[in-house]
Parts: structure tokens; C-alpha cells; sequence
């Protein structure tokens, strides 16, 4: 949620100011310079490019580039972000002026611009982390497929036909085949060996500048006429005027406006997570983007500029070439209206089949057909996002695209959610069928429980117990699956059990008329069975363990395969756990700890026997081993609730067998005069004598003193399911969850 104190009214500026000193500093002013050229050299010819993909004068794109690269410069959130004309854009931006119009693109831009601002301001700039990246890539993907298509005809020197849908383009193409201009192909050709042979010999020249200035030079000194051009760009920059009305109904207005605020965002917050990845600084804040985003698209309208957002191959080029600052955006603009100003009839004289040559490499750099690929390979179901969102934009509509992106991403993690796995084993040991249900049961998934019903025509068991411990949601409907289950079962002399069920889903069961299931057939232990009066009490419960292997095997073992493919080599704990052998304790599940992880210690009482040079016990082989063997660096003695050892302090009697009553009495002996304390508190004296019992051991004493080993003393409560451990500066035992940093005893 959203916070008022998250809200920027006064759109960032008293962090931004601190920013803005550094613009007018002269520190790194060489390197921003070097930047900014740079980023201007590759600037210029895509932004004409851009202009002419999306159906708008080459001039426009120029003076987007301009005015975006100052505002955002100024108001953004990353720092060494260049924003302006983008690709992504453009085929968008050329779908809405085929339908309406430019001064009905320059509202939109500005209402657009207004929704960043409001989202920047009221700080839900990190909604953008919810688009899922297949739907993003994948839309980018079919963008740089449209743009090839679209840009056939001017590779070909061919007119543009009126309408950019790629049916329409292929049409036209193959209604004009016959004229097509070979030289136009020549230059397309030029440019493209250029853009892509520069890089492989240096990183220093701009590519695709140098392209488009060859490609111009050709066009010139060989006259090749019929090469259709660029033609007049304005030398000055237009004055700024509001945007006006015009006939686009409301509803296609905001409807409109809405998908550049989205995707513009999108492009913008992508692309600012780039840039920190690229200069592994401070990350950037997408609110405070959003704001400057927002800015730069209002003021871009004012000057009759195309939508913007922040651009992913201009921010790398920037950081790469060595931008400390804001300020190399800001030079970067400057650097383009010195272009308009002073160089406009060189500019005007850039054959179209150059930019069209430039515009084929920025698609083919979009589609990226690896990433697919790799996805195809590593997450099929993103591939499949993928996939439906590109073929859609492609062959329909980029906004169907998008929205059938969505659907699909949201129909597969419905999928996935709903998704029950169902881990079924019978043993020779007994007739009892063991089924755990693991994931969600929910409308959508009670088929397998239906499947069940037919599986147990099939298997002659007297008795089934299913285990809902691991199961995650749990809705009204796949209570009642259970449920019929159970009267089916009943009705078939079938005795049915359930376990495990966690108390949050137990309301559902009374809705579901469940309530004799939880009360009568519900055991904690499979070995309450005989507790229960079945008809068939199993002889043995070693099938629980074969049904638990079997599920580990299926679950653990290839989850964790690179855990277990390490632990088959050696062994490297961190913790030597010495606890009691009571079967309530599980060291790795209270501590959740992996295997590997401890080297565990149990018996009756937690009790470590004093050091002795020749100790008959295993405790001291086992301190030994595990202390001298590995880099063990914590010690935990854990006691626990109601201990029976403790307890049998006070019961045991002579006529108990010797290795039994030798072992208690030394347990007897070491609580002394604390024989009237309480049975846990009798538990946690047990745990300090035994931490006493450790501080005796040779080895143990050269690792205290060495200090490269800690002791904790830990009390674990059944009931609260709370670990106490000592502090020994407090005196008493504290509870683990509510201290941030145990310390060691």
C-alpha cells in the first residue's frame, strides 16, 4: 500500500537539487561531454528514423529528442538515463495517426504525460514490476517485426501504402513488385553491412551515424536521383503551443492516452533497471521517473513532439562511454539543436533507404530470437507467453497483443495455483493406501480427487489415510471433493482417515457437512489407528515410512539436486546440535535447516558426560570428531518441553535396568539441589549444566579461547513452537524470534 508520506507534491525537487548542483559543477565535465556526444551521434539518425517508422515528419523526432532529453535530464530518476523517441513507440504512435490524426497523437502525448506524472507523484511507479517480462519481450519481439515489414517499401523505393497493418504491407508490395528501385536496395544494403561491420572492428565509431553519413555521401557525389529523400528540416524549433481538441471521441482518448501511459512506463521503468545494472550504481527511483517521464511527455506536446520514454540502447551507449552525471543528457540535447540550427540542409539530404537501413538493424536487435529460444528451453510456459503476445501483435493488433499477453500469463499462474499433486503408495507390510495432496485444491483442480474415486475400484484396501499437511488452498469445493470421498469410501466399507489438515481450512469442512470427518476419522499419528476401533488395524506402520521415501524421492531429491549432488561428495556443517532423542524434536525442521548443514548429536537428556581422557561414552568421539574434522563454529545444547528424562529424575528407581538408571542418575546428580524446581525449569538447568559439561572438554576450551567457536544453550517449547535461548547477560532464557542477534553463551 501507499502511504501519504510516499506521495511527491513537490515532485522530488529537495532530492533533486543536490542532483542539479552537480550539472553546473566542473567535476567529470569531460567525460559528460564525451557522453553526450557520443549518445547525440547515435541519437540523431535513429530519431529521424523513429519519426519516419511512426508516421510523423523526420523533423519531429528530432525535436522530441531535444526537449526530452532536458526535461527527463532534470526530473528523472535515473541519473544517466537518456530518454526520447523509442522503437517500441513507434508503430503504436503510427497506428494512432493512421486513425486520427497528428494534433490527436500531441493530446494524447500530453494526457499520457499527465498520467505518469499523477502515478510518479502518488508513488505507484513499482506497479510496473507486475507486467510479466514475456509479455514485454514478447511485445518487443513483434514490434521489430512490424518495423521490418513496414519498412520494406521504403527499402524498396517504394510509396508507403495508406494503412501499416502488415497484410496491407505485403498487399502493397506485391501489387508493386514490379518497380522495384535497386538503388534504394543498395543503399539499405550499405547501411546495414556498415551498422553491423563497424562494431566488430571498433566500439569507438558510431556505427550507425557513420552508416547514415556514408550512405548520404554516396546519394550525393554519385546523384543517384531517384533515391527519395529526408527532405526540408526546419532550422529553429517550433514556439510551444497547448494542444488542442479535435474530433477524437473521449473514450478513444483516454482509451488511447491509457495504453502510452502503459506502455511508455513499462519501456521506461525496463529501461532504468537496465541503466543500474549497467552502471552497478545507486538504483534508481521509479516514482521520481515516472515524474520526469510525465514532465518530459507534457512539455514534448507543447512542442508538437511524439510520446517518449526513457531509451534502453541511448542510456547503455551513455553509461558506457563514461556519463558521471545528469548532465550528459543534457549535452547530448543541445548537441542535436546545434544539428537543427546549423547543419539542417545536410540533415535534410540523408536518404529515406538509410534510415530505413538503420531501422531494419533496431528490429532485428528487438526480435532476439534466443531469448525465445532459451525460454523454450528453460521455462516453456514463458515461452508460450511469449509467443501468444508476439504472434498476436503481429497478426491482429498491438493492443490485442498486449491484453492476450496478459491473459495468457494470468491463465497460467491460475493453472500453476491450481495445480494439486497427488503422491499414492501401497506397501506389501499392510493393506492401507497412502495418498498426500500437495499444492492447492480448488474448483479448478477437483478432478483428480473425482480420478481418485475410479483408482480406488481398482485397489483392494481396507483403509486409506490422506495427508493434507502440505496442502497450500484449500475452497469450498475441494472440501467437498473430500468429503463425497469419504462418504464413498463409507459406503464401501472403506475405513477413511485424515491428517495434517491445517486449522484454518477446518471451518470448511462444517460448511461441507464435514464435521464427523474432522471429529471421528481425523489422527494425528498413523499409529492412533489403534486408538480408533478399525476394522483393520495395520500390523505394522513401516508403510508410513516407505510412503515418505517414495514422496521425498519425488520431491526433494530433484529440487535439490545440486544440494544432493554436493553432500554426496562431503560434508560441511556449520553447527554440531546436540539435543535430546525425544521423536518430538527434528533439529533440521525447527531450525530449517538443509542437509548438510548440522552434525547432530541425540540422546536421552541432552547430557554430555565431563571430558575424560578415555571416555567409554560416544559423546566425546563424537565432539571430537565433529570439532576436529569440520569448521564448526556454534554449538547448540537443545532441551526441550515435559523432557521424560528429566522427569524420570524423580521416578526412576534401582529395580530399573543398569545402563538405563546409570544414565539418569548422572543426569539425577548434576541438577543437585534443584530437585523441587519445575519439570521445564529442572529442562533449562539440564541445558547450563551441560554447557558447564562442554567448557570441560580440552578441545572445546582451545576453540573458546581461540575464539572461533560460540555455545548455545536453547529451551524449545512444544506448545508455543518458540525456541528460548539463553543470555547470559539477562540470566534467563529469551525468547529466539524476538531477539534479532542471539548472542553466544
Amino acid at each position: 500500500m501507499v502511504g501519504r508520506n510516499d506521495f511527491k507534491f513537490n515532485l522530488g525537487l529537495p532530492t533533486l537539487l543536490g542532483e542539479w548542483r552537480k550539472i553546473f559543477s566542473r567535476d567529470y565535465f569531460i567525460a559528460d561531454a564525451t557522453a553526450g556526444m557520443t549518445v547525440a551521434c547515435v541519437a540523431i539518425p535513429l530519431s529521424l528514423a523513429i519519426a519516419l517508422a511512426s508516421g510523423v515528419p523526420p523533423a519531429t523526432g528530432l525535436i522530441t529528442a531535444i526537449i526530452a532529453g532536458l526535461v527527463c535530464a532534470f526530473f528523472g530518476g535515473t541519473p544517466l538515463a537518456v530518454s526520447g523517441p523509442a522503437a517500441a513507440m513507434s508503430i503504436l504512435i503510427a497506428d494512432i495517426v493512421e486513425k486520427f490524426g497528428i494534433p490527436s497523437l500531441i493530446l494524447i502525448g500530453c494526457i499520457a504525460g499527465c498520467m505518469q506524472l499523477l502515478s510518479g507523484i502518488v508513488g505507484i511507479g513499482k506497479l510496473g514490476r507486475f507486467v510479466p517480462l514475456p509479455v514485454i519481450s514478447g511485445f518487443t519481439a513483434g514490434i521489430g517485426v512490424i518495423i521490418i515489414i513496414g519498412q520494406l517499401p521504403r527499402a524498396f523505393g517504394i510509396a508507403p501504402p495508406p494503412e501499416t497493418h502488415i497484410f496491407s504491407v505485403l498487399t502493397h508490395l506485391n501489387n508493386y513488385l514490379h518497380t522495384i528501385d535497386g538503388t534504394s536496395l543498395f543503399l539499405v544494403a550499405i547501411t546495414i553491412g556498415i551498422i553491423q561491420g563497424i562494431p566488430k572492428i571498433t566500439n569507438k565509431i558510431p556505427a550507425i551515424l557513420c552508416a547514415v553519413v556514408i550512405s548520404t555521401l554516396v546519394t550525393y557525389f554519385f546523384q543517384l536521383n531517384t533515391v527519395e529523400l529526408i527532405g526540408a528540416i526546419p532550422n529553429r524549433l517550433p514556439a510551444p503551443v497547448f494542444p488542442s481538441l479535435t474530433d477524437i471521441s473521449l473514450s478513444e482518448l483516454i482509451f488511447n492516452a491509457l495504453v502510452i501511459y502503459l506502455l511508455a512506463s513499462l519501456e521506461t521503468l525496463l529501461s532504468s533497471s537496465s541503466a543500474d545494472k549497467i552502471s552497478g550504481g545507486k538504483k534508481h527511483d521509479p516514482d521520481q521517473e515516472l515524474i520526469g517521464q510525465g514532465l518530459g511527455n507534457i512539455v514534448v506536446s507543447l512542442f508538437g513532439g511524439i510520446p517518449i520514454t526513457g531509451v534502453i540502447a541511448r542510456t547503455a551507449i551513455n553509461i558506457r562511454a563514461g556519463a558521471r552525471t545528469r548532465r550528459a543528457s543534457i549535452i547530448h540535447s543541445f548537441i542535436i539543436l546545434a544539428a537543427v540550427l546549423f547543419i539542417s540542409p545536410i540533415i535534410s539530404a540523408i536518404p529515406i533507404a538509410a534510415l530505413a537501413g538503420v531501422l531494419f538493424c533496431v528490429a532485428f536487435s528487438m526480435i532476439n530470437y534466443r531469448e525465445f529460444r532459451n525460454l523454450w528451453k528453460t521455462a516453456r510456459s514463458d515461452a508460450i507467453i511469449y509467443a501468444v503476445t508476439f504472434f498476436t501483435i503481429v497478426f491482429v493488433d498491438l493492443l490485442a497483443g498486449i491484453q492476450a499477453g496478459i491473459v495468457a500469463a494470468c491463465l497460467i499462474v491460475l493453472w500453476r495455483s491450481s495445480k494439486t499433486h497427488l503422491h499414492i503408495s501401497t506397501t506389501s507390510q499392510d493393506d492401507v493406501l497412502r495418498i498426500s495432496l500437495v499444492g492447492a485444491l480448488t474448483f479448478l483442480s477437483t478432478g483428480k480427487i473425482a480420478g481418485l474415486q475410479k483408482q480406488l475400484a481398482t485397489k483392494q484396501k481396507k483403509t486409506i489415510i490422506m495427508d493434507l499437511a502440505s496442502i497450500r488452498n484449500l475452497d469450498i469445493s475441494g472440501t467437498t471433493c473430500i468429503v463425497d470421498l469419504y462418504n464413498y469410501c463409507k459406503s464401501n466399507n472403506i475405513q477413511f482417515y485424515i491428517k495434517g489438515l491445517p486449522k484454518r481450512f477446518e471451518l470448511l469442512f462444517k460448511l461441507c457437512e464435514g464435521e464427523e470427518l474432522l471429529s471421528e476419522y481425523y489422527v494425528v499419528y498413523e499409529h492412533e489407528l489403534r486408538k480408533k476401533g478399525t476394522q483393520s488395524v495395520p500390523v505394522s506402520t513401516y508403510g508410513r515410512l516407505v510412503h515418505g521415501i517414495n514422496r521425498f524421492y519425488l520431491e526433494r531429491k530433484h529440487n535439490d539436486k545440486r544440494l544432493f549432488e554436493f553432500i554426496t561428495q562431503s560434508q560441511d556443517p556449520h553447527t554440531l546440535f546436540i539435543t535430546c532423542s525425544d521423536s518430538r524434536i527434528i533439529p533440521s525442521m525447527i531450525t530449517s535447516a538443509d542437509p548438510g548443514e548440522l552434525f547432530i548429536v541425540r540422546n536421552i537428556g541432552n547430557f554430555i558426560p565431563p571430558y575424560q581422557e578415555e571416555s567409554p561414552f560416544s559423546e566425546g568421539a563424537a565432539l571430537q570428531f565433529a570439532l576436529s574434522t569440520f569448521d564448526i563454529t556454534d554449538i547448540v545444547i537443545c532441551g526441550h518441553a515435559n523432557c521424560g528424562a528429566i522427569n524420570a529424575c524423580d521416578k526412576i528407581d534401582a529395580s530399573a535396568p543398569s545402563i538405563l538408571f546409570s544414565w539418569i542418575n548422572r543426569i539425577k546428580n548434576q541438577l543437585g539441589h534443584h530437585s523441587h524446581a519445575s519439570l521445564n525449569e529442572k529442562v533449562r538447568i539440564n541445558v547450563l549444566n551441560q554447557i558447564g559439561n562442554l567448557k570441560t572438554y580440552p578441545i572445546i576450551q582451545q576453540k573458546l579461547q581461540d575464539k572461533c567457536l560460540n555455545i548455545h544453550g536453547w529451551f524449545f517449547d512444544f506448545d508455543e513452537s518458540l525456541v528460548y535461548e539463553w543470555r547470559q547477560h539477562e540470566n534467563e532464557f529469551k525468547s529466539i524470534v524476538l531477539q534479532e542477534e542471539p548472542q553466544a553463551v
